[in-house]
């Protein structure tokens, strides 16, 4: 039987499979090399030869976005978004997202022209930094996302209740509450390591119990406590560094002109799509080691439990799925496998995140390399507010 959660992941899985296979074909043939610029001497050919990819990917993917953005959600959920509303966040995450793409892809021709392959791979890391540092600035540029102080008090009130593991400190991290348009809109961890922020979403602060956002607060914190945070962003750069530098080796690729830098970028989207397929058995597993460790530090289970099922009725409203969709497309477990670990009788010594949220961040670090599939997924695609905070558990 279809439904919004499956709606969305077919017309996710057609944009995956559109992007990989276009970029196969582009690859395999070599045709960017036949009408894009080979030199490796700079002119004004380059930024016009970038801002045009740019401007035609962004309208390749725009059939993508309307779908996602504005049919869906009101085929599923009348009345959820304006044709209006939708075109003028669409714009401007579009455009944003394509002034990143144009500044990220000089920075690394200019220093593939520079100093070579080893120089691309270090200037991504300092995108990379960049991207970590900053995400929460870029998030409120690309969706116009705002603050919302008059959640202040129940976020108070949450933190009081919130329980975590004795060796993380609950007032450590500021918590940032931002006005959202998008339901499906989750906020997550941003900063980088030892200066993390924690971000809530003011739909879910209003609709949760203090009992319930304290559970939320609280996973999140031990996310960063138990150092799985961190592992996940030094996976996600680990896994985008390496798949840029492997993509450079491919026949005709490179980094000293346009028309190969493009060729990389057209190998490191299939990399990317190869990290869609693993890594979220990683952050899964994650997310029920989360789950176990504050459970037995004292949560409430059943507020717990709550809580996960509001936000989930707000995002995908799938609350079980077939072991073989969640195993290839989410790294999110459904509520019921997360309610069956956690349950007393499963529920056992908690183990360590091994790299929280490792899928989703390595999918945002793609900025850095251009990469397109960042919001084609089934969880973001046509919706801005989600392509720089995707969905997080």
């Amino acid at each position: 039987r279809m439904t919004y959660a499956r709606s969305r992941l077919l017309l996710g899985v057609s944009g995956v499979g559109i992007l990989v296979l276009l970029s196969g074909a582009l690859l395999y043939s070599g045709y960017p090399r036949d009408i894009l610029p080979t030199s490796e001497v700079w002119s004004w050919k380059d930024v016009m030869a970038f801002a045009l990819i740019f401007l035609i990917a962004g309208m390749v993917m725009l059939p993508l976005d309307f779908l996602g953005g504005y049919f869906l959600p009101n085929h599923w959920r009348p009345n959820t978004i304006s044709l209006r509303g939708f075109f003028k966040a669409w714009f401007r995450g579009v455009f944003t997202q394509a002034v990143f793409f144009l500044a990220a892809s000089l920075i690394l021709l200019a220093a593939g022209r520079s100093y070579g392959l080893l120089g691309v791979i270090g200037a991504i890391g300092l995108v990379c930094l960049f991207l970590t540092s900053f995400q929460l600035h870029l998030a409120r540029a690309v969706a116009g996302l705002s603050e919302d102080c008059a959640c202040d008090s129940k976020v108070e009130e949450a933190c009081d209740l919130a329980v975590a593991p004795s060796s993380t400190d609950l007032r450590r991290f500021p918590i940032r509450v931002l006005h959202n348009h998008d339901i499906g809109f989750t906020g997550g961890i941003v900063g980088m390591p030892g200066r993390e922020e924690i971000v809530l979403s003011a739909s879910a602060v209003r609709q949760l119990s203090s009992e319930q956002l304290g559970v939320v607060i609280a996973r999140r914190i031990e996310a960063i406590g138990s150092g799985g945070r961190t592992r996940g962003v030094l996976l996600a750069f680990i896994w985008v560094a390496t798949g840029f530098f492997l993509s450079a080796s491919l026949p005709g690729a490179g980094v000293a002109s346009v028309a190969s830098l493009v060729m990389t970028g057209l190998g490191f989207t299939l990399w990317t799509f190869l990290g869609l397929l693993t890594l979220p058995t990683l952050s899964r597993q994650a997310s029920y080691a989360i789950d176990s460790r504050i459970i037995l530090s004292g949560s409430n289970l059943g507020d717990m439990h709550e809580a996960l099922q509001a936000l989930d009725a707000v995002q995908d409203d799938e609350p079980s799925r077939s072991a073989f969709i969640e195993t290839i497309f989410h790294p999110v477990p459904s509520i019921r496998n997360r309610e069956s670990a956690t349950s007393s009788e499963n529920l056992e010594v908690a183990r360590v995140p091994v790299a929280w949220h490792a899928a989703r961040v390595t999918l945002y670090l793609s900025w850095a390399c251009m990469g397109l599939l960042v919001r084609v997924v089934h969880c973001n695609v046509g919706r801005p507010e989600l392509w720089v905070l995707l969905p997080t558990d």
